[in-house]
């Protein structure tokens, strides 16, 4: 099993995380302003999550960059193995196939259908978590957006 040093993993995540929020800085720049009047239009909140993350790779660069561990030799992170990329992969598929069958499938059917498939990726084999705990999740959060917050789900 390989294995990546704290530091150079910090500085590779931190690194991936600002070229991320230089990525999204720039689609947020094309967030129509629409008829508000005041500071806290549509973009703001995006623009909050991405300073909070730049400043938090910022600090992972400098974790990285900072002083070596005392003591001698850092002990190294395990990267995943084939079968876990794998897996991950498989999940961003998923979450990428939810994200384009959300409007055309709708709410229910399609986070169904998401809810079992991540569950089974993520090792669950239980028929009745794979079933009942979807259900009884979608359901809740259906009607908690519909009946409690008045906000249209698809």
């Amino acid at each position: 099993m390989s294995t990546i040093s704290p530091r150079k993993s910090d500085m590779w995540i931190g690194g991936g995380l600002l070229v991320f929020c230089i990525v999204v800085a720039w689609l947020t720049l094309y967030i129509k302003r629409g008829m508000t009047s005041s500071v806290a239009g549509p973009s703001m909140i995006p623009w909050l999550m991405i300073g909070g993350i730049a400043l938090l790779s910022l600090a992972l660069i400098a974790r990285s960059i900072g002083g070596e561990k005392k003591g001698g030799e850092e002990e190294g992170i395990s990267m995943p193995d084939a079968r876990t990329l794998l897996i991950m992969f498989g999940f961003v598929l998923l979450l990428v196939a939810y994200a384009a069958a959300f409007y055309p499938v709708g709410y229910i059917p399609a986070t169904l259908v998401t809810f079992v498939v991540g569950l089974w990726l993520l090792g669950e084999r239980r028929w009745y978590i794979l079933v009942i705990f979807p259900l009884v999740m979608t359901f809740a959060v259906y009607f908690g957006f519909t009946r409690l917050l008045s906000v249209w789900l698809p």
